[in-house]
C-alpha cells in the first residue's frame, strides 16, 4: 500500500452512528477479525478475544445494557457548563431523547463485535510494563487494546463498511448475556454495517499545532489560562461531526 492510499483510508474511516439493516457476509466479518488479530501488543501478549453477535435477541440485550451507560453519561455531562459538554449530550432534560438518538443509532447495525480483554495475558510482556515506576505506570495493556480497536475500524473501512467504538462502563449485565468468564472483561463494542449516510470530512486540529522539532516548543503548551480555549476548539470540531450525522438522519 502506498502512503496516499493509507491516508485516503484514514480519512474515509469515520465513526458511523446510523447503519443500514442489510446483512454483512460472514467472510467480511472474518476479514476484519483477521486483520485485527495482527495488531501489535506488549510482548506479543495479544490480550484480546472477539465475540461476533448477530442474534437479534442477544443484540437487544446488549443494547439495553448499554442504555444504563447512556443514562449515567448523560447525567454526568449535565454537571458541566453547556459549552463544555460532549456534543451528543448537550441537550436539556426535556430533550434527552435527542441525545439518545445521536448516540444510540448503532442499535440497528447487523453485527456487533464484542472485544473482550484479559489482563492476565499481559504477563507475557516485560515486568517494567506492569510496574508503577515512581508513580509513572506504563499502560501497555490499554495501549494494546487501543491498537486492536484501530485495526478493527480500518479493516471495516477498507471493506467499505461503517463502524463505531462504543465504550462500556459496567460489566455484570454484559457478562450475564455473553457468558465470558472472570477475570475477562468486555473492553468495548464495535457495531459494523453498511453506512446509512456519508459523513462529512474528518475534523482535526491543524497538524502544525501538534508537531515539535528537536525539543518541545513551549509556545504551543496548553497552560491553565488557555486550556478552556482548547476545550472550546475540540468541542466545536466535535459538534461538526454530530451536525453531519443529524443532517444526514433527516434525509433518511
Amino acid at each position: 500500500m502506498k502512503y496516499d492510499e493509507l491516508l485516503e483510508l484514514l480519512r474515509y474511516r469515520r465513526s458511523i452512528r446510523v447503519f443500514k439493516p442489510d446483512p454483512i457476509p460472514d467472510e467480511s466479518i472474518m476479514k476484519i477479525l483477521d486483520a485485527a488479530h495482527y495488531a501489535m501488543s506488549g510482548g506479543n501478549s495479544q490480550p484480546w478475544e472477539f465475540i461476533v453477535v448477530k442474534d437479534a435477541k442477544i443484540k437487544e440485550g446488549i443494547f439495553n445494557a448499554y442504555l444504563a451507560n447512556f443514562e449515567l453519561t448523560y447525567h454526568l455531562e449535565q454537571q458541566r457548563a453547556p459549552r463544555y459538554r460532549h456534543p451528543a449530550f448537550n441537550v436539556p432534560p426535556e430533550e434527552k431523547d435527542k441525545a439518545r438518538q445521536m448516540v444510540c443509532g448503532w442499535k440497528d447495525a447487523p453485527v456487533y463485535i464484542m472485544v473482550v480483554e484479559d489482563g492476565r495475558k499481559m504477563f507475557g510482556s516485560v515486568l517494567a510494563a506492569r510496574s508503577d515506576l515512581n508513580g509513572e505506570s506504563l499502560s501497555v495493556f490499554a495501549s494494546s487494546m487501543g491498537h486492536v480497536s484501530m485495526i478493527l475500524h480500518l479493516a471495516a473501512a477498507a471493506l467499505g463498511l461503517g463502524s463505531q467504538r462504543v465504550d462500556v462502563c459496567t460489566q455484570e449485565s454484559y457478562r450475564q448475556i455473553l457468558k465470558y468468564p472472570e477475570p475477562s472483561r468486555l473492553s468495548f463494542i464495535v457495531p459494523v454495517g453498511y453506512r446509512a449516510y456519508q459523513p462529512g470530512p474528518p475534523h482535526r486540529l491543524p497538524l502544525k499545532s501538534l508537531v515539535h522539532f528537536d525539543q518541545y516548543d513551549t509556545s504551543k503548551a496548553i497552560r491553565d489560562d488557555n486550556f478552556l480555549e482548547y476545550l472550546d476548539k475540540i468541542r466545536a470540531l466535535g459538534r461538526l461531526g454530530y451536525e453531519d450525522e443529524t443532517a444526514a438522519r433527516k434525509k433518511l
